[in-house]
């Protein structure tokens, strides 16, 4: 077994993904390549080989770089889960003591693998959170989210607000406004526009996500990006107009979005992340249904990764982001938000 590097566009490496039964949107060529040309990283595939010059396994990557110039490699940054994709008949044991040999010997000699793998030298296991799926039925009707969802939902269709899906650049820019005002209200920064113009270029215009944008009366309400590839459906952000948020247009959204999921024939509903500590997010999540689970990271290092701690800076930045224009969110997010990798 040989392992290498090959760039992230490299068509094996996108023939493999587009044959791989477990392939989801984040191993798409595309995504990865979204965040590293927004943030200036370099991204690639990180591959074994056969004798014959056929991929056995695979795991997109980014090569970051944090504040103090210490570099690693992340699969991948700004992603919830990623997992290596490694072909049936290939022990994934021997697949991924190759990949660990293969960085602890490069120059970076530290990967994070955002998914849990099996214990090994080397590997070091970190919880960052939970994660939320649901198995999607083939009829809608065996959709049986909690009662007060349903009534917030039932709300939003009797005031007459109306979801519709889009693809259009305009759709991304009109998601865009809206997250940039929810992030403002939460007091974080937002993504870079290039981020979600590169988004829509090589993820949404191509067909592997859309826009759900929800209305009333002609007025937008609330937006989504949902990515999707290989029967999997990723709710990945949300945007609300902080003046309409009782309407009811995010949990229509939603409900809208899992029904055209059922009818596409997709098999998953993946909701995200929820960090530690975000219990409301987490029980809005469970009560449509959604299965949590514990999510680890796996950092492939030397020694275990330093433990995280929340700086006083971040709390100040809240406060000005919270009581300043939105250009001001999206200023801190052009110039700070890379770090975040």
């Amino acid at each position: 077994m040989r392992i290498s590097t090959v760039p992230i566009d490299d068509p094996r490496w996108s023939a493999f993904v587009n044959s791989h039964p477990d392939a989801g949107p984040f191993h798409l060529p595309g995504w990865a390549s979204v965040i590293a040309d927004c943030y200036r990283f370099e991204s690639f595939a990180l591959t074994a080989w056969d004798t014959d010059g056929e991929i056995l396994a695979g795991i997109p990557a980014i090569a970051v770089r944090s504040p103090l110039g210490r570099r690693g490699w992340v699969s991948l940054p700004f992603t919830d889960s990623c997992t290596p994709l490694i072909r049936a008949d290939v022990a994934a044991d021997d697949v991924l003591a190759a990949f660990t040999e293969h960085t602890l010997a490069s120059q970076t000699r530290e990967l994070e693998v955002r998914t849990t793998l099996p214990p090994g030298d080397d590997r070091h296991a970190v919880a960052v959170g939970y994660m939320h799926t649901m198995e999607l039925p083939r009829d809608p009707d065996m959709l049986h989210p909690n009662k007060s969802h349903r009534n917030l939902r039932n709300r939003a269709m009797r005031k007459g607000v109306q979801v519709a899906q889009g693809r259009t650049q305009q759709d991304v820019a009109t998601f865009y406004r809206l997250h940039t005002l929810t992030r403002r209200r939460h007091g974080v920064p937002v993504q870079p526009r290039r981020f979600f113009d590169l988004l829509w270029d090589r993820i949404v215009a191509p067909g592997h996500g859309f826009v759900a944008i929800a209305t009333l009366e002609g007025e937008v309400q609330s937006a989504a990006v949902f990515l999707i590839h290989n029967g999997v459906l990723v709710n990945k952000y949300h945007g609300s107009d902080p003046r309409v948020r009782d309407n009811g247009g995010d949990y229509l959204i939603d409900w809208e979005m899992m029904v055209a999921g059922c009818n596409a024939g997709y098999h998953t509903l993946d909701l995200g992340r929820s960090d530690t500590g975000a219990d409301g997010l987490r029980l809005y999540k469970s009560l449509w249904g959604a299965v949590e689970r514990p999510l680890i990271y796996t950092h492939i290092s030397r020694t275990p990764p330093a433990a995280h701690h929340a700086s006083s800076v971040s709390g100040l930045s809240r406060h000005v982001i919270r009581r300043s224009p939105p250009w001001v969110c999206r200023a801190i997010g052009e110039v700070f938000y890379r770090w975040a990798a």
